[in-house]
C-alpha cells in the first residue's frame, strides 16, 4: 500500500475535489494545503494506528525506519540573543551600519560571487569526518550543469504557469514567488561557497553572527521537516578545488543549501498539486519538471541519513 498523505492519520481534510481530497498536515510537516496523493514524509502513520511511530508497509519494504521527529546528527548553530546584543553593542554606528548592509546584501545575493570560467575546471570534494572514509567527488563542471538543468526545467514550468488561461494574475504572482525562491536557492547552492566574511575584530565577529542568524532563519522557513545529515558526514568538509585555489567550508553548510533547494522545490510542487484552478493533469505535467529537478540531484543522496529524504524523479 502506497504511503501517501491521504492515508496518514495526520492528514486533515479541508475540502473535496473531483480528483481527490485536499488537506493540511496536523504536524505542520508541510505548510499550506496539499493533495492527498502527495508522497508521505517520514512521519507517516496509517489511519487507525495506535502508535505515533510511522508505519512502512510490509515487512519486505526496503525503506529504512525513521522516527516521527528526526533529529539532525549535529545540532545546527544558533545565535543567542544575549551574544548578539553584546557583539553588536561593541560596534560604532558606522561599523553597525556597514555590517548590517553587508549582511542584507548577502541575504539577497546582490553582492557578486562570480563563478565565471575559472571554477568550471575544478572539483567539488565532499569529505567525511574520518579520513579513511571515501569522499564524494563531483567535477564542478558537472555540478554546475546539474544546476543549469534545474534552472531550465523551472523556466519551462514558469512559462506554463504564466500562460495558464485559468490563473488570474495574482495567482500567477503567488506561484512566481515560490519559483523565485527556488531560483535563489539554485544560485546560492552554486556560489554560496564564495561568500566572504567582512571586517576584522568586533566587526568580523558580528558579521559571522549575522550570517549564522540568516542560516537559522532559513531553517525556520522550511515548509517540510529538515532532513538529517548522515552520521559519517557530520563534521566533514566540502572543498572546492581548482588549480591555484581551494576553498573549504563545513559540509553542514553545503548540506544546508542543498536542503533549502529541496524544500523550495517541494513547496512549489505542493502548491501546484493542490491549486484549485490548475487541473490535475496540468498540475502533474507541471510537476513533472520539478521531478526532473529532483533527478538532477540524486548524486547527493549519499549525504542524507534517511532514505525517505532522497531525491528521486519517481514520485
Amino acid at each position: 500500500m502506497d504511503e501517501t498523505c491521504g492515508g496518514c492519520r495526520f492528514f486533515k481534510v479541508s475540502r473535496e475535489r473531483d480528483d481527490g481530497r485536499l488537506g493540511e498536515c496536523r504536524l505542520s510537516k508541510v505548510m499550506g494545503v496539499f493533495h492527498e496523493g502527495m508522497r508521505a514524509c517520514p512521519s507517516f502513520s496509517r489511519v487507525g494506528a495506535e502508535s505515533i511511530e510511522p508505519s512502512h508497509g510490509s515487512s519486505g519494504s526496503s525503506r529504512a525506519p525513521a522516527r516521527v521527529f528526526s533529529t539532525p546528527s549535529a545540532a545546527p548553530s544558533r545565535v543567542s540573543a544575549s551574544t548578539l546584543a553584546a557583539v553588536l553593542g561593541n560596534l560604532s554606528g558606522e561599523q553597525l551600519r556597514a555590517v548590517l548592509s553587508d549582511a542584507l546584501c548577502l541575504a539577497c545575493m546582490s553582492q557578486g560571487t562570480d563563478l565565471g570560467r575559472a571554477w568550471s575546471a575544478g572539483e567539488l570534494l565532499l569529505a567525511p569526518r574520518e579520513d579513511e572514509l571515501k569522499p564524494k567527488q563531483v567535477p564542478l563542471e558537472a555540478f554546475f550543469h546539474k544546476l543549469v538543468m534545474i534552472r531550465d526545467n523551472l523556466r519551462v514550468m514558469e512559462q506554463k504557469v504564466n500562460s495558464h488561461e485559468h490563473l488570474q494574475d495574482g495567482e500567477k504572482l503567488d506561484l512566481q514567488r515560490q519559483v523565485s525562491l527556488a531560483y535563489l536557492a539554485v544560485a546560492r547552492l552554486a556560489g554560496g561557497f564564495l561568500e566572504r566574511g567582512s571586517g576584522v575584530g568586533a566587526a568580523g565577529e558580528a558579521a559571522e553572527l549575522l550570517r549564522t542568524l540568516r542560516l537559522e532563519a532559513e531553517r525556520q522557513s522550511l515548509t517540510a521537516r529538515a532532513p538529517a545529515l548522515g552520521e559519517r558526514w557530520s563534521g566533514g568538509e566540502a572543498r572546492y578545488v581548482r588549480d591555484s585555489e581551494t576553498i573549504t567550508e563545513t559540509i553542514e553548510l553545503f548540506f544546508h543549501r542543498l536542503c533549502v533547494l529541496r524544500d523550495r522545490l517541494m513547496g512549489l510542487e505542493a502548491l501546484l498539486g493542490a491549486h484549485p484552478h490548475v487541473g490535475p493533469d496540468e498540475a502533474d505535467a507541471m510537476c513533472g519538471y520539478i521531478r526532473r529537478c529532483y533527478g538532477s540531484l540524486t548524486s547527493f543522496n549519499v549525504l542524507f541519513r534517511d532514505r525517505e529524504d532522497y531525491f528521486t524523479s519517481n514520485r
